[in-house]
């Protein structure tokens, strides 16, 4: 439990009442909460009567945290830490428990034996106070058995945020509330007769719950908030308030009222409204902290360094949050910001069936288990049926789980653990598998008007990303028979299709996108989007052109010719050879019959260093002798083809050799090197030198200027630029100095020469290449050539 600098300075903040920590998943927020407990302890807390209390939402979460605060304060012990600081207790609770107690309270008071009402009793009574109702608004459609789920959640809601009178109801904001039912889609308007209707199906509702001494949660908080305000002395010197975004209006006004206020108390909020999950939270739909009473300016500290998750799982699910509206205009929003903490990107699949999903399931987790401890992987879902089918899936194929109940979770077993999206806040795996993202399921579809929808789809997509956001290491996404629209808002290249891999998963491409479609027989073909698909993949993610790929690329059998979907080719020696050969199915069909041509295609064309074969959703990389691989290599320089003209420039002058190589399209790109060196020498300048024409290396011919080219030099390499050309070699009597027929020449047009130079000699306007030796007052040129007589 190692602070930063950061984390630090919001630790040891000296107390000023009311303050408010947010963060981005990850980053901490909890562990300075947890740390902050010893700091109050030890120097604030000075009185008799001063207390700590850290309140946080879910019992999972709450065992978690005592987990930490017991090895923080045994740490503590063993360093001497504690030697000064106070006796005051420390409380660590979950607001559930916090209100049951003081709801206890109100029944000893009072004398009453009051029982949570179980989910079908509530059915029941709502239908009943719909009928009830009904008599007094007929015209209200809403008033329909049909709508009692609706009906009890608003009756949820207004418990929820203490909403006791019509008239307060009335003038309430509702974010994202419509009837649910098509035929009657109306808003639920402000001061209108529908929200009159439903106030009074809601009192209906509670007395009938009353004559059966019945109750349900929410209506227990708030007689545990009446009965705390009877007492109206507060119990705690400072409070810290774990995942503040997820409480109701009377949880908060609750802890409010378990507030002492002193000279040096604190009350400190933490949280994250990105992660705001719960449809009834209070300040996670964006509402301030004046409207229970706290003013926040100055009083706010910020964490927005992720450092549970990596880079890549970061990236991917800040771009799924980024582009809602609802999320990125709370005032409360922090954007992430990446620290340098890389690993593998997330990874996703697709599957047809269930069965397909837990058969993978099954088989990664032997694989990771080399790698990583059981109890170090977590598999999410969003409900509960879900987990079930897994974990009994699990325990079938020998793999031993724990699934994770809210009232005494196993953290310690090494077993593999399995919870549900909104029981994992707060915890965090190495390994996180998010599966059945299915379209229905995340986001549900309920409501018929688009607004309201919205707004579901907002809470889901926080849903979402809190599993994400618990990956340390590895995060794993899965969908089954269609997957859900939140898949597709994270771009493709932040997902991977399997691990270790670079290729991303499937994709649909359109007809019009099709690459290639020169060598195509049949573009309406199942194999061919897939095989589209896999062309993109070659091209963008591994870095093969498109010129080297061929489709339908021949492969001899014996007797007998076949033909792989595609080709990777690669230059060597100037020659092309098949590098990667690919085998593709139409999309779910499977893999088994194009491994098996895929191997044959391997074995009788042997320059093929690898294979891969795909439907789609499932991937196979095998080498040229069959054995699976983890990934397909990208594309190399040298695997193109040459694009210079590579040369030898030989300095007759001091007789160094240069490696001189120039661009087939661009004349004045060159690169020039030594001859055995690796290092490119800088070309500081380059100049113009004409290619004239031809001299004969024997016979001299016609010293007629033909302009053919031009041949870019580096500066130093050139006497004088306006009196130097080149020509080309034609004849073979000057092969023993090293210049061969077809050699290009560099020449220095001046009126002297030394001895032993070797010459452009003009003769009655013929010109030939000798060596020049002045003999008395005669000019022997001499050749390089036993069989060619000297001049």
């Amino acid at each position: 439990m190692k602070l930063n600098v950061e984390q630090r300075r919001i630790v040891e903040l000296e107390p000023s009442g009311p303050m408010l920590v947010k963060g981005v998943a990850g980053s901490g927020k909890t562990t300075v909460a947890i740390r902050r407990i010893n700091f109050l302890k030890e120097h604030y807390c000075h009185e008799s009567d001063d207390k700590i209390l850290m309140v946080t939402y879910n019992k999972t979460l709450l065992n978690y945290i005592r987990h930490q605060y017991a090895r923080m304060a045994d740490s503590d012990a063993e360093s001497g830490l504690q030697l000064f600081a106070s006796d005051a207790e420390v409380d660590i609770s979950t607001i559930d428990s916090l209100m049951y107690k003081e709801f206890m309270r109100y029944q000893n008071r009072l004398h009453k034996k009051i029982e949570i009402a179980p989910p079908d009793q509530m059915h029941k009574m709502m239908v009943q106070a719909i009928h009830l109702a009904k008599k007094s608004y007929p015209e209200i459609k809403l008033l329909s058995p049909k709508n009692s789920k609706f009906l009890l959640e608003e009756e949820e809601w207004m418990q929820a945020c203490a909403i006791r009178e019509l008239e307060t109801y009335q003038s309430a904001d509702r974010i994202g509330r419509a009837s649910g039912d098509g035929s009657t889609p109306q808003k639920l308007l402000k001061n209108s007769k529908l929200r009159e209707a439903i106030f009074e199906v809601c009192m209906l509702y509670k007395n009938l719950l009353e004559k059966e001494n019945l109750i349900t949660y929410k209506q227990m908080n708030l007689l545990a908030l009446e009965e705390i305000g009877r007492r109206q002395t507060g119990k705690y010197t400072h409070i810290l308030i774990d995942e503040s975004q997820d409480l109701t209006r009377v949880q908060l006004e609750f802890l409010k009222e378990l507030y002492k206020e002193k000279e040096y108390s604190s009350l400190m909020f933490v949280a994250d409204n990105t992660q705001s999950i719960y449809t009834q939270s209070w300040l996670g739909k964006g509402r301030p902290y004046t409207t229970i009473g706290y003013d926040m300016s100055g009083k706010s500290r910020t964490l927005s360094k992720n450092y549970r998750t990596t880079t890549e799982i970061s990236t991917a699910a800040f771009h799924l949050i980024e582009a809602d509206e609802h999320i990125r205009s709370n005032v409360d929003f922090v954007k992430p910001a990446l620290i340098d903490r890389h690993g593998h990107p997330p990874i996703y699949r697709f599957f047809l069936t269930s069965d397909q999903q837990l058969q993978f399931l099954i088989n990664e987790i032997n694989i990771l288990k080399n790698d990583y401890a059981l109890s170090e992987i977590c598999i999410v879902a969003k409900g509960n049926r879900y987990i079930e089918n897994v974990a009994v899936g699990l325990e079938q194929a020998g793999i031993p789980n724990t699934v994770l109940q809210r009232s005494e979770p196993d953290f310690e077993s090494d077993n593999v653990k399995l919870v549900t999206m909104h029981s994992i806040k707060g915890l965090e795996f190495k390994v996180i598998f998010l599966i059945d993202l299915n379209s229905g399921l995340i986001p549900m579809e309920v409501y018929a008007d688009e607004e309201d929808q919205k707004t579901v789809d907002s809470d889901e997509r926080k849903l979402m990303y809190v599993g994400m956001t618990r990956a340390n290491e590895l995060l794993y996404m899965s969908s089954v028979k269609k997957p859900s629209k939140f898949i597709k808002e994270i771009d493709r290249k932040h997902l991977r299709m399997k691990k270790d891999a670079a290729l991303r998963p499937f994709q649909s491409i359109s007809m019009a996108e099709y690459q290639l479609t020169n060598q195509l027989v049949d573009l309406h073909s199942k194999e061919e989007v897939i095989r589209q698909w896999l062309i993109r993949e070659l091209k963008e993610t591994y870095g093969y052109p498109l010129e080297l790929l061929e489709l339908e690329f021949p492969v001899q059998q014996f007797s007998k010719k076949g033909y792989c979907d595609i080709a990777v080719l690669v230059y060597s020696g100037g020659q092309a050879s098949p590098y990667i050969i690919a085998e593709v199915k139409r999309f779910g069909s499977g893999t088994d019959e194009a491994l098996k041509q895929l191997k044959s295609y391997l074995e009788a064309d042997g320059r093929a260093f690898y294979g891969i074969a795909t439907d789609g959703l499932e991937l196979k990389i095998i080498d040229r002798n069959g054995e699976e691989v983890q990934d397909l290599p990208k594309c190399r320089a040298q695997f193109l083809p040459e694009t210079k003209n590579k040369q030898q420039y030989l300095n007759l002058k001091n007789n160094r050799q240069y490696e001189y190589a120039v661009d087939h399209d661009e004349a004045d790109q060159i690169e020039v090197k030594e001859s055995g060196q690796e290092v490119i020498m800088q070309v500081h300048e380059k100049v113009r030198v004409p290619l004239l024409g031809n001299v004969a290396a024997g016979i001299p011919i016609l010293a007629a200027e033909s302009f053919e080219a031009e041949i870019y030099l580096p500066r130093d390499w050139v006497v004088s630029p306006n009196e130097t050309f080149a020509l080309t070699v034609t004849g073979d009597s000057m092969t023993g100095a090293g210049i061969e027929k077809g050699d290009q020449v560099i020449v220095h047009q001046q009126t002297t020469a030394s001895s032993g130079d070797i010459v452009i000699a003009v003769i009655d306007q013929e010109a030939t290449m000798k060596k020049y030796m002045p003999m008395g007052s005669n000019i022997l040129l001499m050749s390089e050539n036993l069989r060619t007589n000297p001049l």
